[in-house]
């Protein structure tokens, strides 16, 4: 009997943009394959450094509301440039990766 042994990869896919409008299209910063690693956790921050939304683990669910402090909780926030850091585990080893996402509505 011979014995295949298949490696899967998994291709993680950061959105560059995103419109939280509610039309049904592209309303989640979906990051695609993240329910392959065991672990996340994801910080946005605005353009002046501050943290507008954190999720340990991040569920694909923000769209576009803030859940920190430095916003009101649950407030939308503006159109713009947002950016990212995103931690992930697999098998004990972190990986971060840090970008920039567009939001409008």
């Amino acid at each position: 009997t011979d014995t295949l042994y298949l490696s899967v990869t998994h291709q993680l896919k950061i959105p560059s943009a995103f419109s939280p409008n509610s039309d049904g299209w592209n309303d989640v910063f979906e990051i695609l394959e993240l329910q392959a690693f065991d672990h996340s956790e994801l910080m946005i921050f605005n353009r002046w450094g501050d943290v507008v939304y954190q999720a340990t683990p991040y569920q694909n669910n923000w769209v576009g509301q803030s859940n920190s402090t430095s916003l009101k909780i649950g407030e939308e926030v503006v159109d713009g440039t947002y950016f990212y850091v995103l931690k992930l585990t697999k098998e004990g080893e972190e990986q971060v990766f840090k970008g920039s996402v567009e939001l409008k509505r």
